[in-house]
């Protein structure tokens, strides 16, 4: 299996994925209901937002025009697509690009596991602190460790912080943390499992083999030890 290949596998799982994160149908419906705007003509901006799916989630639930911003242009081409089939076309808005070249704020942002655009945590929240408006709102999530990794998958995924440090990180940003939570071991297996599958319809031995590297590196590496938070902040 080519090295190169790699980059076709996670397009195609993402391709397949409603949320591209350990992410349950009841978080999104808790996460939205937190997020709801406190005054009129509030906006949306999502910053790195994949196929756009929570962005729409956001402007269908309190009819509020949004922005989202993606380098794909694959993902950005799905969520104009589904923008169009939802009727949602005059209110959302898909830009293809670096997130973090956008310098328009807005009240209601979103970024969910894309702060590494920054660089790391502490950079990624400045930056969006930055691009959220006084009395706005920020969905932020990203990776922590909920155990100690070890240097095999510290190797992997670099120099996580731990739930609490991911908090203070947004203080120490300038935010007020108003909602703190973690993916649920069942909403990471059923992430992992859903992602694997889209590369098994490829139905190639190389696809299988590299789906097969997955499902070992997750059931015996960093499940349960690599965590997915979602905060939701309100600039001090």
């Amino acid at each position: 299996m080519a090295d190169d290949d790699s980059g076709m596998y996670f397009a195609a799982a993402a391709a397949g994925l409603r949320y591209n994160s350990p992410l349950g149908e009841g978080r999104v419906t808790d996460l939205v209901r937190r997020l709801t705007p406190t005054g009129a003509g509030w906006r949306a901006l999502d910053l790195g937002c994949g196929n756009g799916e929570m962005l729409m989630r956001l402007a269908r639930s309190y009819d509020i025009a949004g922005v989202g911003v993606e380098r794909d242009p694959d993902d950005g081409e799905r969520a104009r697509k589904r923008a169009t089939e939802l009727g949602l076309a005059e209110k959302v808005t898909f830009h293809t690009g670096n997130a973090a070249d956008w310098d328009e704020p807005a009240e209601l942002v979103v970024n969910v596991g894309a702060g590494y655009v920054w660089g790391d945590t502490g950079d990624a929240l400045a930056a969006l602190h930055r691009l959220t408006k006084p009395g706005g709102r920020l969905l932020f999530a990203d990776a922590f460790y909920q155990t100690d990794p070890g240097d095999r998958l510290r190797e992997t995924f670099g120099d996580l912080p731990d739930l609490a440090s991911l908090a203070q990180s947004a203080v120490d940003a300038g935010f007020r943390p108003l909602h703190i939570a973690e993916s649920t071991l069942a909403e990471w297996d059923d992430f992992e499992s859903d992602w694997r599958a889209h590369i098994e319809d490829l139905g190639t031995p190389e696809a299988r083999a590299f789906a097969d590297q997955r499902r070992i590196g997750y059931l015996t590496g960093y499940r349960g030890v690599v965590g997915f938070g979602w905060l939701v902040l309100t600039p001090a």
